[in-house]
């Protein structure tokens, strides 16, 4: 299906010293972002928040996003047994080398972004509802990019949308041609099938802030966010051979990472509408004994 599709993963080189590619992947996402952000800031003046304190915060949010994502890859990696190839700390923090965690990512972002509202005291909820749509279209497009580099694919199917994947781009479980040849061996294409979800996601989340926009408490949308968000990619870690797995067990440290934030989107929507049990909701009324009257 997406055999005929084959794109040298440097778009152009800028002649500065001995040439400085620029990566489709970069571009891809670069758009994906761009979207994200258009219609967030749409969205969030449509809220009556201020756009400016959006994007301040939106640059200061993104910078520490890719370096959370660097490192939280950085550190799976070393839980993996691979830790050797980071040996100073250009090569640790060093993006263009190639590998992230976008749920790492977002979870340090989450917290700058939570520690920067707070210090401009600002309704965390209204932008957060913001953040979850955008998030998910960006993503979703920059999937492609993936697609560019030959990466984020599953284990071999026999499914007819199956991809090809050539010899350099091989995972090590895969490198031997004889067992999976270059011609015949298909592989789960993970980056579609994530692609569609976010973006299905994102159209989902859409048509629900415009219907229940002034009715949902804030920060409903962004629970509802983490649940979509969160369950897809739980599932999806399942199609990831490239994921760093905990021993010898088939569960991969992002699946907890993604199982953590759909329990944390529960929590999220029942808790901004009053919804949680008793038992972690309010705190237990003490009960007031009269005191007893003095006798005269």
């Amino acid at each position: 299906m997406l055999d005929g599709i084959k794109i040298d993963p440097i778009a152009f080189t800028i002649p500065i010293g001995d040439g400085f590619p620029i990566y489709w992947y970069g571009i891809i996402v670069t758009i994906g972002i761009a979207i994200g952000v258009l219609w967030g800031a749409r969205e969030i003046a449509k809220r009556n928040q201020n756009v400016d304190e959006f994007f301040n915060g939106l640059i200061v949010v993104i910078f520490s996003g890719y370096l959370f994502a660097r490192l939280t890859y950085v550190l799976l990696e070393v839980f993996a047994g691979r830790g050797a190839q980071f040996e100073t700390f250009l090569d640790v923090i060093n993006i263009r080398s190639g590998g992230i965690n976008i749920l790492g990512g977002f979870i340090g972002a989450a917290i700058v972004g939570w520690l920067y509202l707070r210090w401009r005291r600002l309704n965390f909820w209204h932008y957060a509802d913001v953040a979850g749509p955008a998030v998910l279209i960006a993503q979703g497009i920059g999937r492609w990019g993936n697609f560019i580099n030959q990466e984020l694919y599953g284990p071999p199917t026999t499914r007819p949308w199956g991809i090809l994947i050539d010899e350099p781009y091989r995972l090590p479980q895969y490198a031997d041609l004889v067992q999976f040849p270059l011609e015949t061996t298909r592989f789960h294409p993970t980056f579609l099938y994530e692609s569609i979800w976010l973006i299905l996601g994102f159209v989902v989340l859409v048509a629900l802030n415009s219907r229940f926009r002034d009715r949902w408490r804030p920060g409903t949308l962004f629970g509802i966010f983490l649940i979509w968000w969160g369950a897809g990619r739980a599932f999806l870690e399942f199609f990831r051979a490239d994921q760093p797995t905990i021993g010898s067990s088939p569960i991969t440290y992002s699946f907890l990472m993604a199982l953590a934030l759909a329990l944390a989107g529960v929590w999220v929507v029942l808790s901004r509408n009053d919804r949680m049990p008793q038992i972690f909701g309010r705190r237990r009324q003490r009960v007031v004994k009269p005191k007893p009257r003095r006798q005269n």
